[in-house]
Formats: structure tokens, sequence, C-alpha cells
């Protein structure tokens, strides 16, 4: 069988890149499925300090110290569950008084697919427990807290920020007091205090009832599902939330994802937004686990993740909002013992390995959408023609080569074929790569210089896969007629089989390198693969490269008119040589 030059082996690997890295988040829901339901974890107590032991096998409920004890008063309990909404510039809140929790955070400024303010706490309906929930080490204790009815201060209904809201309740033994503190922007200030017979009962607050848009690994939008983070001295460590608190072998080794305490922010977050804690004197304590949950008409469970946290002092800030950039930049992360303070639009915007291709890809969308065209479709249509035509001067390069390998082609496969009969691990084998080479060299020929272009195409593939898959401005941004959301997939395929015509037609109007038919077939059967790999990734990316396509199928024609422009004009002078050899010939047999 006829083996592949070193050309031809790149521009496969390339591809195989290229279709490992569109298929991975199919890949990650196929081969790591949700895991059977299971019953909850129960919460232990955990140490207050760092410690270098292995984490227990339950989640934490991180312990801190409290500042001060206090004697319960007299019994106070609320005799109804009520809901008290609040309104900020940015949500609407709605808490209920059995609990003291939250039964719903919508955003105002961004809308879901059904054109409804988009809320971000999921499992409602599961009793699995709710935001802003209490996470204590005595499991009856917990139960108490979380179902008993408080009593509201201001006893409103409706509360608009700037403004407080206090929440009471005590039966004779135990009290409890959650503070919350509403003003402009995203961040909502917590505060916390528990007593039981007048000793401090160490609490953290939890996140629970699942977080985001979409629940679970059933999450068809082509983004990350719900994921646990924290942030350690070290980096920003993340895992799946329906992973929190087991062994994933891989990711982390302890059965419970975080140590505890374990740093200096941590939360739940999912593709575009984030429920985030910040303690306003760190160290941060965190655990994660799981809980399961069975929508309504589904026989099947799936997991939701939950979190707590607390901090040194129990005064923490509380951030529900979108990873959007410029919201980031205003919030301010605790400092590190460095000195340093952690960047939140850097580490929560994850713009992956090429984040600087991904990073100025976006921001110089942004610039031009916010300047120049509203439109992030037409923003994506000329940012592209713009990378190809800088990247020009290396296709012509690549044309060049091209060229050149294919006038050497005759002579490259004659030499292939005088060396056929022996195997791939022949040690005559070697002989026929170093002819090949020196062939190479004979008419200056870099075998990498054909597809370099194409390589050099992978960061800024990549880059626009990360800038659709994480910035939230691409979040339902429309391109026009059947493109309403370039974070989305095409609807009708229409992009995706368009790109594979326009490849194979450039491809078809590319000089040919190789002789072997069968190498010719298996490039041509390329294109039905990219056409399938690209069915079912955003519409946005299919764009990217359908426009690139394009433009290279372009700027193939004109090279391909200049270079036979250039051939007749070589052909014409090769003429005029040989008569002006002939006329001068001739007159030297005339003397």
């Amino acid at each position: 069988m006829a083996e592949f030059s070193p050309e031809k082996r790149i521009l496969l690997a390339f591809a195989l890149a290229i279709l490992v890295l569109l298929g991975w988040s199919y890949y990650m829901r196929t081969v790591y499925p949700p895991p059977e339901p299971g019953a909850t974890p129960e919460v232990a107590q955990a140490p207050a300090e760092a410690k270098p032991q292995a984490e227990p096998a339950k989640p934490a409920a991180p312990i801190v110290e409290a500042t001060s004890e206090a004697a319960p008063p007299a019994a106070k309990q609320g005799t109804e569950e009520r809901f008290v909404t609040v309104e900020t510039d940015t949500a609407t809140i709605v808490f209920s008084t059995r609990g003291a929790v939250v039964h719903s955070w919508r955003l105002k400024d961004y809308r879901d697919d059904s054109g409804q303010p988009v809320e971000l706490v999921q499992g409602r309906t599961t009793h699995r427990g709710f935001p802003l929930s209490q996470v204590v080490a005595d499991r009856d204790l917990e139960q108490q807290l979380n179902t008993a009815l408080f009593v509201v201060s201001p006893d409103v209904t409706d509360l608009r920020a700037p403004g407080d809201l206090t929440f009471e309740w005590s039966d004779g033994h135990t009290v409890v007091r959650k503070r919350f503190r509403f003003d402009r922007g995203y961040l909502v200030g917590l505060e916390t205090e528990a007593f039981s017979d007048g000793k401090p009962v160490n609490a953290a607050w939890a996140w629970r009832g699942g977080f985001g848009e979409h629940t679970g690994p059933a999450d068809t939008s082509g983004g990350i599902e719900a994921q646990v983070f924290v942030r350690t001295e070290q980096k920003l460590l993340r895992q799946l939330a329906r992973q929190a608190g087991q062994e994933t072998g891989w990711l982390w080794k302890s059965p419970s994802p975080f140590p505890a305490p374990a740093g200096f922010y941590g939360g739940i977050e999912d593709r575009y937004f984030a429920a985030l804690f910040l303690p306003r004197r760190p160290p941060l304590a965190v655990s994660a686990w799981k809980e399961e949950w069975k929508p309504e008409g589904q026989e099947k469970s799936q997991p939701l993740g939950a979190v707590a946290v607390n901090a040194n002092g129990g005064s923490i800030q509380l951030f529900v909002g979108p990873k959007e950039i410029s919201v980031l930049e205003q919030v301010q992360a605790p400092p590190l013992p460095d000195g340093r303070v952690p960047d939140l639009a850097e580490e929560l915007v994850d713009y992956g390995w090429f984040w600087w291709v991904a990073k100025p890809l976006f921001l110089s969308m942004k610039w031009m959408y916010e300047n120049w065209i509203r439109n992030y479709g037409w923003v994506i249509v000329l940012l592209t023609i713009a990378i190809n035509l800088l990247l020009f001067p290396l296709r012509w390069k690549s044309m060049e080569s091209s060229f050149k390998m294919q006038k050497a082609a005759p002579q490259i496969k004659a030499i292939q074929d005088r060396y056929k009969q022996y195997k791939f691990n022949d040690p005559r084998k070697q002989k026929m790569q170093e002819e090949i080479m020196a062939l190479y060299r004979q008419h200056g020929i870099n075998p990498l210089g054909g597809c370099l272009p194409l390589v050099l195409q992978l960061p800024f593939f990549y880059g626009f896969y990360k800038v659709l898959a994480s910035s939230i401005e691409m979040r339902h941004a429309p391109w026009g007629l059947w493109i309403h959301d370039l974070s989305q997939k095409d609807p009708y395929y229409v992009l995706p089989i368009t790109m594979a015509v326009t490849m194979y037609l450039s491809m078809k109007m590319t000089p040919m390198t190789m002789t072997d038919p069968r190498q010719q077939k298996m490039m041509q059967a390329m294109m039905l693969v990219f056409a399938l790999a690209f069915l079912n990734v955003s519409a946005g990316l299919v764009l990217y490269w359908l426009v690139s396509s394009g433009v290279g199928l372009v700027q193939q024609v004109w090279i391909n008119r200049w270079r036979e422009k250039h051939d007749l004009a070589e052909k014409e002078a090769a003429r005029e040589s040989k008569k002006k050899k002939r006329k001068r010939a001739d007159g030297e047999d005339e003397e």
C-alpha cells in the first residue's frame, strides 16, 4: 500500500485534531454518562484550618469560629409560608419565609428561549433544597433550620433595592438570623448568626437545587453543563456539578473535590452565568456534592450539583449574574497571600489553551459590534475576511510549494515505486526518504509549506470556538434569515452543507501533489467527514469556516489565473530563447 507523504500526514493530523475538538462535547456526554441515581451524601463537619490529610468522603460543612455568643431569645416563628419579592436593577429575587431561602432568581437583562427573564434556580419542585439554605454538621438541626417558618423584617411582600431583609427564627433553644443587603448591580451581602442553647452553631451558606439555564448533562445547547469551582492560592479549580463529591480519578483524587478551607472565592456556574461567593475576609471554606432530582414527565433522575461555603467572620458577598467581562471587571475578589488580586474576568470566562488568540478575537468582535456593525454574524464575516487577507502571503507561499510539488510528483512517484516492495520498517525505506528529500532540495520544495496555512488556521478556529462557547455576548445573537442564535447549530444545516461544497471546490482547484488515486479519494472523502462533523456545532463557528473556505476559493481562483499567465509567459520566454539559439546556430553554420 502506498505511503502518505509527510505533507499528507500533517494534513491528516490537522483534520483529526479538528474532529477531536468538535466532537469533545459529544464525546464527554456519551463516554461519561450521568451516574445512576443514588443517595444524597451526608454533610459532615470539616476542619477549620487547612491540613495535609485527605478530605473526608462526605461533603463538609465548613467550620469557622463564631465571633460572639448570644442566648436564644423567646420563641419567634411565623404562622404560614410567605413570599417576598425583591426588585433590584438587575434581578427579581423571590424569597420564601420557609427556611428563608430563594425560590427564584431571574435576571432582567437576559432572556431565555421563550423570551422570559432567564431563571437561574433549577429543580424548584424537587424539595432537594433551595439556594441560600443552611448547612450544619447536625443533619436534624439542618433540616429544622431549612424548613422552619421565619419572621421577616421589614414586614413586606415587595422590596425595592437598595434595602435590607432580615429573617429570624427561634424555638426557645435555637435562634437563627439571616440578613441580606441589596444594592445596585449583581452583588448581595450575606450575614448569618446561629446559636443553640447559647452556643454558636457553625452554619454555611449553600446553593442547592441546581443552577443555570440548563441543568444536567442533557443540555443540548452546545455549552458546558453546571460546574462547581473554587479559587485556591495556586489556581481556579473546576469540577462538573454532577461529579461533585465523588471519585473522578483523572480530575481529583479525593472523594470531595475541594479541601476546606479551600481558597478565596467559590461557587457554581453554567455556560454563561455564575453564583459566586466572595468572602470579605478569606479564607473561604468550600465543599460540594450532588443531589438527585427527577424532572416532571421523566422516569430517570438527574444529578444536581450543590456547593456550601463559609468565611471567617461570616460576612460574604454573593454575585449572581452573567460571566461578562465588563461586568466581572467591576467585581473585586479578595487578595491572595502574596498581594495579587484574582482577575475574575480572566478566570471565570474560560477561553482555553489559545486564550491569547480567543480573547483578542472577542475584543475585536465586540469593538466592531459596538462601533461599526451591530450584528455579530456580519462581524464574524468581516473579521474572517480580514484574517484570511492577513494570511494570504502564507497561502501564496503554500501554493508555490504545491505547484513545485505537483511538477515533481512524477519523479516522487517513480522513487516510491522503486521501493514499494519493501515493508515500512525495512532499512531500505530510509534510502527512499533520503532520495525524496534530495529531490525536494533540488526543486526548492518545502514539504510542510502546503499545509502551513491550514495549521495556522487551527488557533483561529479554536479561538472562534471558545468565543462562541464562552462569551455571553454570543448568546441568542442572531445573524439573519433562519439563523437566530449564532451559538446554536444551524437548524436546517444550510451552512455546513454549503461549507462542504465550498471546500470541495477549493480542493479541486488546488494543485494535487499526490499521484496515488486512493490518496486523492481519501482527500475527497474528508470533505464529507468535515460536513458531518460540522452539522451540530454552533452556526457562528460554521459561518467562520464557510467564509474562510469561500475567501480561500476566491484566492485560489486568482492564484490559478496568475499561474496560468505566468506559465504562458515562461513558455513564451522559452520559445523565444529557443528561436534566438537557433538563429545564432544558423548564423554560425553560414559562417
